[in-house]
């Protein structure tokens, strides 16, 4: 593709998830005061998939919160409780809180194979999309053309969470100019944690629904054209990580990480312009 360097420059706003960090009637959070003055912090969650829930103190008195960032993966929960110090005397305090959909910290399970979201057989040519300011082992996504409409398919088991829009910026080399369109995007939630994310899929041809749980090779949706003749397709795995640098980022930071894919060549991971042919079998079902 003549213009592969460009889109590895402009793709990368196909892969940021703007998630809004204050996901109002998503997660709520209720404080129920306890008989010996201690106060659990319960959580209903009315969304799909799991959910990142930032609490800010502006005021505590009588506690102390030494975490302040949770997991809420249930419908419903305890997230944590406070404890007075003095015993005898009530905890005041006020909060605001803040969610967003994801899984902090996750425990990756470096075993799992994944199964390229393609159907059985095709041949692909992978082209790896990497960052100038991160790492290639903190975050790479994979992005594929074909000639005709392919179906795509889920890469790993795990729950449909998101099927909403994404904006990705086209460049175009005769015009030099650069225009934005809606695409549309899958993420999928896995047991570890982690997700994946299918980006660039026909908005008519979906065919999962956010709750709906898939095995691999589940077929989610048809490749959606870019900005020429081919049809585009970019996928990667990811979770989030603490960010310590920034205290305030309380989404975290996203590592979009190269797990290993069974193709014709075997269990490894996949290389930059390189041809692959999908290939599923039982290790990959029957592994989850």
């Amino acid at each position: 593709m003549s213009n592969y360097k460009v889109l590895i420059a402009l793709i990368f706003s196909v892969i940021i998830t703007n998630y809004v960090h204050s996901q109002s009637g998503k997660v709520i959070i209720k404080p129920i005061r306890n008989s010996d003055n201690s106060v659990d912090f319960t959580y209903t969650k009315a969304a799909v998939g799991s959910y990142i829930v930032s609490i800010n103190f502006g005021k505590l008195v009588n506690a102390t919160a030494s975490v302040t960032r949770f997991n809420a993966t249930a419908d419903s929960g305890l997230l944590f409780t406070l404890k007075p110090i003095s015993k005898n005397k009530k905890i005041d305090f006020l909060y605001t809180y803040s969610t967003t959909p994801g899984y902090l910290n996750p425990t990756v399970n470096s075993d799992i194979t994944y199964s390229l979201p393609f159907k059985e057989g095709k041949v692909v040519k992978v082209y790896a999309i990497t960052r100038n300011d991160v790492s290639p082992e903190r975050w790479k996504s994979y992005l594929v053309y074909s000639k005709n409409q392919d179906t795509i398919f889920s890469m790993r088991k795990g729950i449909v969470t998101i099927v909403g829009n994404f904006t990705e910026s086209n460049y175009d080399e005769v015009t030099k100019k650069v225009t934005n369109i809606e695409r549309k995007r899958i993420v999928i939630e896995h047991a570890d944690g982690t997700f994946a994310l299918y980006s660039g899929l026909d908005e008519k041809s979906i065919w999962v629904t956010p709750g709906q749980k898939v095995d691999p090779q589940t077929e989610l949706g048809l490749m959606d054209k870019g900005n020429n003749d081919w049809f585009k397709f970019v996928f990667n795995v990811y979770y989030h990580e603490q960010d310590e640098k920034n205290k305030n980022n309380f989404r975290g930071i996203e590592v979009a990480f190269s797990p290993n894919f069974l193709t014709q060549k075997g269990v490894g991971k996949l290389i930059d312009k390189r041809e692959y042919v999908v290939t599923y079998n039982d290790s990959i079902r029957l592994q989850e």
